[in-house]
């Protein structure tokens, strides 16, 4: 009988819940105190240690030290990059140690991170490194949800084995024999991340798929591509079929066994530096393999027909090619149909020597009953409950909306987002409520669109807009029928929400009015602004639609970072005509397919786009001598049919007559009082009727709308006002008139 000792990190969340993480597996309990917590890790490890299916502690003696890490995180604003004035100190808790091998370990927990070290002085140089790698661009936010509840110290766990150190010899064997295949590809099962306790394990009603791919792999020595959208549960297939098949061959000689290797082209070739050198890499790599009966999980697989030449033919995937046909090389890798069909267009020999197996997206039934599975399991380890309404919620919304996954994938990412909540709210049972609120601020939607039983009321949706956009009462009109579609859920699921084209003169508030649609349908607390704004005129040229719509394109890498929010495509007459057929798939099915099978979806954005066309002829402002259907024919007329017909509302805006013009002022004026410096202060500001009419006047522009106004105000009013507060610092708590006198702008105390 072998007794093992297993470093344990613990916190207190709150007084009566206690959390541990198992340091080397990175498994995650939680218990009323720290006797139940204990042997709640030990049953668990003594289990799997019977069944084959752990390793023993790596860490001799593991210490606990905290570094802490200045940072300056920043905001992300479009493109522009905001960094925070202070410098923000984050705590980093790291549990390291001497091994059996001679070297050092070091785990940084909270950052899923761990390295290895030779010299006990480079501990806190390498730990601020790594650290510093995975915190850096994070912002505040970010930073804070990786902050613990409370200071961390360390406790050992004991288990008991009679077969002694198997697991550990056979790794030590393996480095020692293929050490050069330890730096080109990750051996499996050991680097798995093992499961946590909002995290089990995915391959639920997946039995049959894991064991026709063991059958494929083991028995009839196939290469294999798991196919399937994303979310249905690819990976989580391939990792259980790896363990099942390393736990059944524990018994086998160390000759007879598989192992499993995972790796990506990029990394393969990492290290080339001049011609003909990848391809030595390959050579190694594939001798290295078969000689440990290794089979190769490829990540990314298209890039193997991309990688190393100038095309397919002189690429990873034509190299590897007759390797793979003679079964000197084996791999193993998931893609989705349309990544299936770009590798077929590129290497359509290639995708021959590969057995395909598909797995199918579950239906509603089937998906239910793995939210109840991870109801239970939530419940038996974390002892928290999930309501029978919450379950049927989250399908409902999940189902609907994030259609960019599918199921189980977005269930259990959603459902862990949720776990995660509550721990932090120390909540016990989730509602329906709860559900909606984090998706809610998931996805930006407001409550009002996502509950069926919250009323919509007109005159709020119409006082919405109009306390934003002045003067465009019709547009208004047609937006509140657009959202009112989308709220009954009678919008076209397979196309974007609206494709909208804003025509009219410059400066009438297109751009204002995009806002404001994207402030109402996403602006509910996600961690970004849910406006994409393009400026076509830096899309003239044919070879910048690349750029644009590229894998890694400007409006590709947005969308996918914000699968909600509003696609703004600016002066889109400007783009050169090559665009508006790439757009015609996105406005048609809501998709982007690059050359990769890479796909984006847009369905549940908003696009719209802005023109001027046809307002050279026409005054923009006063009298209102426009006629919108001639707006409607200059548009009609410059884009080809298949795009315009693909349009879904064509808004005329109106050009600005004085009282529009007074208004919008007024709301200018009003964003002024709202700034922190007067708001400390404790000053509230007073506009005359003089001084509106004075900005007014000087605000506009016949050639640029309204568009100048917030520059004036900004010359006339708040310049002067911060020059006055600073040689008056003892003003406070009063109310200033601003009044206009003889075109001279005036402040009254």
């Amino acid at each position: 009988m072998e007794t093992y000792e297993y470093p344990l990190l613990c916190w207190q969340v709150r007084p009566d819940l206690l959390y541990g993480q198992l340091v080397d597996e990175d498994y995650q309990m939680a218990a009323s105190d720290l006797r139940s917590l204990k042997a709640a890790f030990t049953e668990m490890i003594e289990k799997k240690l019977r069944e084959s299916d752990f390793s023993v502690p790596r860490l001799a003696q593991a210490k606990i030290k905290t570094f802490v890490i200045p940072l300056r995180p920043h905001y992300r604003k479009e493109e522009r990059i905001f960094p925070v004035i202070e410098t923000i100190e984050v705590s980093v808790t790291a549990v390291y140690g001497p091994t059996d091998q001679g070297y050092f370990l070091c785990y940084l927990p909270s950052l899923n991170r761990n390295f290895y070290y030779y010299e006990p002085k480079d501990l806190p140089k390498l730990a601020e490194h790594f650290a510093r790698e995975v915190l850096f661009g994070m912002t505040p936010e970010a930073l804070y949800k990786l902050m613990l509840p409370g200071t961390p110290w360390l406790e050992t766990v004991s288990a008991r084995l009679n077969k002694p150190k198997q697991i550990q010899k056979e790794q030590f064997n393996l480095k020692n024999t293929v050490p050069n295949l330890f730096t080109l590809a990750e051996n499996l099962p050991y680097a798995h991340k093992g499961n946590r306790a909002a995290n089990p394990d995915q391959t639920w009603e997946r039995g049959d798929k894991v064991n026709q791919i063991i059958n494929l792999l083991v028995e009839e020595r196939s290469n294999v591509l798991v196919v399937g959208k994303s979310g249905v549960g690819k990976s989580a297939v391939l990792r259980e079929v790896i363990r099942r098949v390393h736990n059944r061959e524990k018994s086998y000689d160390a000759i007879e066994r598989h192992t499993f290797w995972r790796s990506s082209p990029a990394r393969i070739t990492a290290k080339a530096r001049y011609l003909g050198e990848w391809q030595m890499i390959c050579e190694e790599l594939i001798y290295d393999l078969s000689s440990v009966r290794g089979l190769l999980w490829v990540e990314n697989f298209v890039s193997l027909a991309t990688t190393g030449g100038e095309g397919a033919e002189d690429s990873m995937a034509a190299f590897m090619m007759p390797f793979v046909r003679q079964g000197k090389l084996r791999l193993l890798a998931e893609l989705t149909p349309e990544q299936l069909e770009a590798m077929r267009r590129l290497m359509p020999g290639f995708v021959d020597y590969f057995r395909v197996v598909w797995i199918e997206e579950m239906d509603m039934e089937t998906s239910l009953r793995i939210f109840r599975y991870f109801a239970e399991y939530v419940q038996k380890n974390l002892k928290m409950e999930f309501s029978p309404s919450a379950l049927e919620t989250a399908y409902a919304l999940l189902d609907r909306f994030a259609r960019y996954e599918s199921f189980p994938g977005k269930a259990v990412k959603f459902m862990q987002t949720c776990v995660n909540q509550a721990l932090q709210e120390n909540h016990k049972k989730l509602e329906n409520l709860d559900i909606i609120r984090i998706f809610s601020h998931e996805t930006g939607i407001p409550d009002t669109l996502l509950r069926d039983d919250k009323p919509l009321y007109d005159q709020e949706l119409r006082q919405f807009f109009l306390s934003r956009i002045k003067g465009q009462d019709q547009v208004i009109d047609k937006i509140c029928a657009i959202i009112k579609v989308f709220k009954t859920g009678l919008n076209d699921p397979n196309k974007p929400i609206a494709t909208m084209i804003f025509a009219g003169p410059t400066g009438v508030g297109k751009t204002a009015t995009a806002k404001a649609i994207s402030e109402f349908f996403f602006g509910m607390g996600q961690g970004y602004r849910p406006l994409i704004r393009l400026d076509m005129s830096e899309f003239q040229h044919p070879g910048q639609i690349y750029r644009l719509i590229g894998p890694e394109g400007k409006l590709v890498q947005h969308v996918r970072e914000r699968p909600f929010s509003v696609v703004l495509f600016d002066e889109i007459e400007k783009a050169n005509p090559l665009i508006f057929d790439a757009l015609l798939t996105v406005m048609d099915e809501g998709l982007l397919l690059d050359a990769a099978g890479r796909i984006t979806d847009f369905r549940n954005t908003l696009i719209i786009m802005t023109s001027n066309l046809g307002t050279t002829q026409r005054s923009s402002l006063g009298f209102r001598q426009y006629q919108g259907h001639d707006y409607e024919a200059d548009i009609k007329a410059f884009f080809r049919p298949e795009f315009y017909n693909r349009i879904d509302y064509c808004l005329i805006f109106s050009p600005l007559d004085e009282k529009t013009i007074h208004d919008i002022s007024r709301y200018e004026l009003a964003q002024i009082d709202k700034r922190e410096g007067f708001q400390q202060r404790g000053l509230s500001l007073r506009f005359t009727e003089a001084l509106i009419a004075y900005l007014g006047q000087v605000g506009f522009d016949k050639k640029y709308g309204a568009r100048p106004l917030q520059r004036e105000i900004e010359r006339l009013v708040v310049a002067p006002l911060a020059r006055t507060l600073m040689d008056l610092p003892q003003l406070k708590n009063q109310v200033i008139e601003v009044d206009a006198k003889d075109n001279q702008v005036q402040f009254n105390f």
